[in-house]
């Protein structure tokens, strides 16, 4: 059973630990360390451990976006011992309804490395919509 907790001082080290392959990390090297730092400071966003049963196989960031209203998720990572399993799908539908009924948002937001090919067609599957790009990055949203 797949599920999203909290992290808290039991489990956060272990996710931290948790990383991308090799190729993944080309397009995008920032490790799950990083993340507790950006949360508290900078993006104000909840992270969530991705839980298969007991065990730690990811790392999701859930918030609200610059304008206060939106939902905002940032990161999404799958450990690459659980990658292909389609726990990132998965992972992005919870976070989707904890977006919808516990932050009350009617739009949510994501972006993604042009280069993450993988990433984008996930994120189209699931109805979100390019709605801005820069040079490195899409911007997508789901209503």
């Amino acid at each position: 059973m797949i599920y999203l907790k909290e992290l808290n001082e039991n489990n956060w080290l272990e996710v931290v630990n948790l990383k991308v392959s090799s190729e993944q990390k080309k397009i995008f090297p920032i490790p799950n360390v990083y993340w507790l730092g950006i949360s508290r400071y900078e993006e104000h966003t909840t992270l969530y451990a991705i839980m298969d049963e007991e065990v730690n196989i990811g790392l999701i960031g859930l918030g609200y976006d610059e304008d206060g209203v939106s939902g905002f998720i940032n990161p999404l990572m799958i450990d690459e011992r659980y990658q292909g399993k389609g726990y990132s799908r998965k992972a992005m539908e919870l976070a989707i309804e904890v977006l919808k009924t516990d932050y009350k948002t009617s739009e949510i937001h994501i972006a993604h490395r042009k280069a993450n090919i993988v990433a984008g067609k996930l994120y189209e599957s699931l109805g979100f919509e390019i709605f801005d790009e820069d040079e490195q990055d899409y911007f997508r949203k789901l209503k």
